[in-house]
């Protein structure tokens, strides 16, 4: 079939719109073979290949940034020793009890807040933390009371408010609340 087709052309026939779609469907059976097996695969390697290239600018720039806030190590040692410290501080080892309901009297006192009661729950153990709850008694105002939570919530020792009810009399506020201090016990 093949020879006759070649015949043909040769001999110069006389279909001539015969040759312009057969050269048509060779030219588009070219140009299917090359968008499929060379064009779609280069587009693959190209996306592939930019996505690379934004990974790796991804990490190099993470690099940066971390070399770029360690410049200087003794600052960066100086700075983590301060944080320490204030993790420790916020988590003692011991529950230092004592020095906790002292802050507390104070905390009252600067917030015009009276502190009638403070009695210390049994301590127990959740998890590798020690918790104590405290039990306490307070009357103020309503601002007092804000500004006496604003206190705890700011100081240095983590103190979470487990429970609290206010019941207001005449012009004040009297507040029950269970409050829980807490201690990391070294191992």
């Amino acid at each position: 079939m093949m020879e006759r087709l070649l015949r043909k052309i040769r001999a110069g026939s006389k279909d001539k719109g015969y040759v312009i779609i057969l050269t048509l469907a060779g030219t588009l059976a070219g140009g299917l073979l090359f968008y499929f097996f060379l064009h779609k695969p280069l587009l693959a390697a190209a996306e592939d290949c930019n996505r690379q290239a934004a990974e790796s600018v991804r990490e190099v720039t993470a690099v940066t940034n971390f070399q770029n806030a360690h410049l200087n190590m003794k600052e960066y040692r100086a700075e983590l020793k301060k944080r320490e410290q204030r993790v420790m501080q916020y988590l003692p080892e011991n529950m230092s009890q004592g020095e906790f309901i002292l802050y507390l009297e104070r905390l009252a006192m600067r917030s015009k807040m009276e502190l009638q009661m403070v009695n210390p729950q049994k301590s127990e153990l959740q998890g590798d933390v020690f918790c104590l709850p405290l039990k306490l008694k307070l009357t103020g105002s309503y601002f007092c009371l804000l500004k006496f939570l604003q206190g705890l919530q700011e100081g240095e020792r983590l103190a979470v408010v487990k429970n609290m009810s206010i019941e207001a009399k005449e012009n004040r506020l009297s507040v029950t609340m269970l409050l829980d201090i807490y201690a990391v016990p070294v191992k």
